[in-house]
């Protein structure tokens, strides 16, 4: 009988539902060791692209194939990129706490620099490291068209941005969501990230847009 078969719409949400589990505890599992986050990142990506995109591919085959494979190009990315990520956010610990006192009346609008500087780091990674997933490029031609895309793409570019903000907003109201990140705070975000980054990918692939991709 159809109810009782997986094409069932709702046999087909349980099982994204736990594939989406499976992939988050993955990810946070290989982003124990800091330096790996980048490898993790993109083989995450590389997943929820195939899902977003109605591929085929098993999740923990597909995983560990993107780590292995992006492992050393994603550490180029990831250990800069993050080092400045931090050297901000230490900047704005410091800001609000008053310690910066010397920069006076440029108190405000170093804040906000700041602010973007760092919102312009996270929305980044999640081009880069998609990319990096998707395609196979030379580091600089991955960073360039990254930087190309979240800027040609600035509506989505600042929608990956909300979804990036909305779980830690609900950490924020109540340490009740604390579990989302066990179990969801890595997959489901990425997910609709994923939705949004596969329509500029396959605008990209029928324009090349950019030349590289």
């Amino acid at each position: 009988m159809y109810i009782f078969s997986m094409e069932n719409p709702f046999f087909r949400f349980v099982g994204k539902v736990v594939d989406l589990v499976w992939l988050n505890l993955l990810t946070l599992v290989c982003c124990i060791p800091l330096f790996t986050v980048g490898a993790s990142l993109c083989a995450m990506y590389r997943v929820l692209i195939k899902m977003a995109m109605n591929e085929e591919g098993t999740i923990t085959g597909v995983f560990f194939r993107e780590f292995k494979n992006s492992f050393k190009s994603s550490i180029r990315v990831w250990l800069p990129s993050a080092l400045i990520f931090v050297f901000l956010g230490i900047n704005a610990r410091l800001l609000t706490e008053g310690a910066l006192s010397l920069y006076g009346s440029l108190y405000i609008p170093v804040g906000v620099s700041i602010g973007l500087l760092m919102s312009a780091i996270l929305i980044f990674w999640q081009y880069c490291f998609a990319i990096m997933a998707r395609y196979d490029l030379e580091t600089g031609k991955n960073v360039k068209n990254s930087l190309l895309l979240m800027l040609g793409y600035l509506p989505s570019s600042l929608s990956i941005l909300l979804i990036i903000l909305f779980p830690v907003a609900l950490m924020l109201i109540s340490d009740y969501f604390l579990w989302f990140w066990f179990l969801y705070g890595f997959s489901i975000p990425g997910y609709f990230i994923a939705m949004v980054l596969g329509r500029i990918f396959r605008k990209s692939e029928n324009y090349n847009e950019p030349a590289e991709i």
